[in-house]
C-alpha cells in the first residue's frame, strides 16, 4: 500500500514511523510534520532522524506549526524536550524538503490512481484540514484515512475529556470528521488496550535489528518520563503504532460504527450525525507479535 505520514514525533510517532518505513507491505512516500506533541522544528528534525535510522531514504515536508486560530500546546512532560525522550538518533541524511506538507500531499494525490494513496495521521489534524480547503480536489483521491485521536467511551486525556491529537486542533478535527472521507478513528478506547513490558522489551532488543533496539528505547523512556510506574508493569499505551498496524491487520481490531462530531470548545468526541468507523478494541499480543515482526525485518 502506498501512504502518506502525517505526523508530530513523538515517541509513539517514532515507533509508528520505524515500523512503517521497514515493512514491505507499506511503501511510504512521503513524511509530512505538524507542530503537536513539540514545536514544528522539532517534529520536521525528528522526522528526518527517524527515516536515517530506519535506513529509508523518504522527503520530509514540514506542514502547520500551529492549530486553526488558536495557540500551540506541547506535550513535552511526556515526550521530553527532544521529542523523542532523550533517544540518541542519527543525523537527517537529507534536509527537509522546500515543499510545505499541504502541497506535497496534493501533488502526490495527484499523481497517483484515485482512492489508492492512504493518510496515516499521528498527531493533529492540521494539516489534513488545510488540504481539504486549499486543494479539495486532491483531497477527493484520498484512499483511506487512518488517524489516532479522540476518546468514545473511555475518558480523554487532556481537559475537557478530549485527546491530545484532537484537542489540541479542535476545529481541524471537526472539519475532518465532517468531511466525508474513508475516515477509521483509533481512539484512547483500543490504544490505551495496546501497551508493553519489560519482557516486550528484551525481545526487541534481541532481535540485534537497529529499529527494534530503538524501539526498546523509546519505550523505555515511556517508563522514565512516568515517574510512579515501575520496571515490570506496563507501559504507557502505544498509541500511533496502531495505525500503520490497523492498515495492515484489521482483522486484529475490533471496529464499530459510531455516530460522531466533534465539540469545537474542546476537541472532544460526542454523539453526533457523522457516521464513523471507530477501532473500540484490539487484540494485544497479537499487534505486539507483529510490530516485532516488522521491527525486526
Amino acid at each position: 500500500m502506498l501512504a502518506i505520514i502525517d505526523t508530530d514525533p513523538g515517541i509513539d510517532d517514532a515507533i509508528a514511523i520505524l515500523f512503517a518505513l521497514r515493512h514491505p507491505g507499506i511503501e511510504v512516500v512521503a513524511l509530512t510534520t505538524v507542530a503537536g506533541n513539540i514545536g514544528l522544528p522539532v517534529t520536521t528534525d525528528n522526522a528526518g532522524r527517524i527515516a536515517a535510522l530506519a535506513g529509508v531514504t523518504v522527503p520530509v515536508h514540514p506542514g502547520a506549526a500551529a492549530p486553526l486560530g488558536r495557540e500551540a500546546k506541547n506535550e513535552v512532560r511526556i515526550h521530553g524536550a527532544d521529542g523523542l525522550g532523550g533517544v540518541t538518533f542519527p543525523e537527517a541524511q537529507e534536509p527537509p524538503s522546500k515543499t510545505g506538507a499541504v502541497a506535497a500531499m496534493s501533488d502526490l494525490l495527484m499523481a497517483a490512481e484515485p482512492g489508492v494513496m492512504d493518510l496515516f495521521c499521528l498527531g493533529p489534524l492540521t494539516n489534513i484540514a488545510r488540504l481539504l480547503t486549499d486543494a479539495p480536489e486532491s483531497a477527493e483521491r484520498i484512499g483511506r484515512v487512518v488517524a489516532m485521536g479522540g476518546a468514545v467511551d473511555e475518558p480523554g486525556n487532556v481537559a475537557g475529556n478530549a485527546e491530545f491529537n484532537l484537542g489540541h486542533d479542535p476545529e481541524a478535527a471537526a472539519a475532518v470528521l465532517a468531511a466525508g472521507l474513508d475516515l477509521t478513528l483509533i481512539p484512547l478506547d483500543a490504544t490505551r488496550q495496546f501497551r508493553a513490558d519489560a519482557v516486550y522489551l528484551e525481545q526487541l532488543r534481541e532481535t540485534g535489528a537497529a529499529p527494534a533496539i530503538a524501539t526498546a528505547d523509546l519505550i523505555d523512556a515511556y517508563f522514565e518520563q512516568t515517574a510512579h510506574q515501575a520496571k515490570g508493569v506496563e507501559s504507557r499505551p502505544l498509541h500511533d503504532p496502531c495505525v500503520p498496524l490497523l492498515a495492515l491487520h484489521p482483522d486484529l481490531f475490533h471496529v464499530e460504527t459510531r455516530g460522531l462530531q466533534v465539540d469545537v470548545s474542546t476537541g472532544a468526541l460526542i454523539p453526533g450525525p457523522t457516521e464513523t468507523s471507530v477501532a473500540m478494541g484490539l487484540d494485544a499480543k497479537s499487534l505486539r507479535d507483529r510490530l516485532l515482526g516488522g521491527l525486526s525485518s
